[in-house]
C-alpha cells in the first residue's frame, strides 16, 4: 500500500466534512489571512490592496504554498510546503498550527486548482468569513464563493466587495 500525506489529509477533510464543522466565530481579531497557491499566483501586491479594500487598517497575514519550499521576499508572506506536514496528516509547522489558530475577520483561500494542503488549513481555520473560488471539494468550507479565475483579480475583488456590502460583512 501506498502511504501518501495526501491521502490522509484527503481523509482528514472528508471527517471535517461530515462533521460540517462551520465556525460561527463571535469573537475575531481585525485582521485578514490568505492562503495562496503561489504556483498558480504570485502577484502578492494585489493581496496586500484586496486586503486593504476589506479593511483599510486591518493587519495581513499571507501563507503561500509552493510545492518546493522557497522563501518570499514579501515581507507579510510566509511559505510553506509538503513537508510541513508529517506523513499522518498533521500539521508540525508552528507558523501553520498559529495561522490556523487565528480568528481572523476574513480569510481568503486565493487558489482554484484543488491542493489538499491548502484546502486543509482553510477547513481547520477559525476564521470569521471565509472567502474563496468556486472548485469543488472545499466549497463547503467557504462562506462565499466566487465562480472566477485566479488571473481575473478585478473581477474576483469587484465581486468580493459587492456581496460582503450584501451581506453587512463591510461598510
Amino acid at each position: 500500500m501506498y502511504l501518501s500525506k495526501q491521502n490522509f489529509i484527503k481523509r482528514k477533510l472528508e471527517i471535517l466534512q461530515k462533521a460540517n464543522m462551520h465556525n460561527d466565530a463571535v469573537t475575531f481579531e481585525e485582521r485578514v489571512g490568505i492562503l495562496v497557491n503561489s504556483d498558480e499566483f504570485s502577484d502578492f501586491e494585489f493581496l496586500e490592496n484586496l486586503s486593504r479594500s476589506l479593511t483599510a487598517d486591518a493587519p495581513l497575514e499571507i501563507l503561500a504554498y509552493s510545492k518546493s519550499a522557497r522563501n518570499f521576499e514579501a515581507e507579510n508572506v510566509l511559505g510553506f510546503s509538503n513537508s510541513d506536514f508529517k506523513l499522518w496528516g498533521a500539521i508540525k509547522s508552528t507558523n501553520l498550527i498559529d495561522f490556523t489558530a487565528k480568528p481572523f475577520r476574513f480569510l481568503i483561500s486565493y487558489y482554484q486548482r484543488e491542493n489538499v494542503f491548502l484546502d486543509f488549513l482553510t477547513a481547520s481555520s477559525r476564521a470569521a468569513f471565509k472567502i474563496g473560488f468556486q472548485h469543488g471539494v472545499s466549497d463547503c468550507f467557504q462562506d462565499l464563493t466566487i465562480e472566477t479565475h485566479p488571473d481575473q483579480t478585478e473581477v474576483f475583488k469587484t465581486e468580493i466587495i459587492k456581496y460582503l456590502k450584501i451581506v453587512n460583512r463591510i461598510d
